[in-house]
């Protein structure tokens, strides 16, 4: 797998993952939220995705209190260090 794949561009991965499941009876995946923006692949079958605006967060049952939801989306919780939106912790960037 190559470092940077030519279809990023000249964006820079932070983090890569691959998940892979086979089920004869469907699977799911529970409302969630991810850190990072993702490019989802499926190779065979169907998957539904239910996309939420930031801004309906507070409307959601969320594990934990939420602190701060930046413009791009990403959630700051009220028990982790502040983040800024592009997650870099706050008290380690300066300005």
């Amino acid at each position: 797998v190559p470092t940077c794949p030519a279809l990023l561009g000249r964006l820079i991965p932070h983090q890569i993952n691959m998940w892979m499941g086979a089920s004869s009876h469907g699977s799911s995946t529970g409302l969630h939220h991810d850190h990072h923006d993702n490019l989802y692949v499926l190779l065979r079958g169907r998957k539904r995705f239910r996309l939420y605006s930031p801004g309906q967060a507070s409307q959601m049952y969320t594990h934990g209190s939420i602190a701060k939801v930046h413009p791009n989306g990403r959630i700051v919780y009220a028990n982790q260090v502040a983040t800024r939106e592009d997650g870099a912790e706050e008290r380690r960037v300066r300005a």
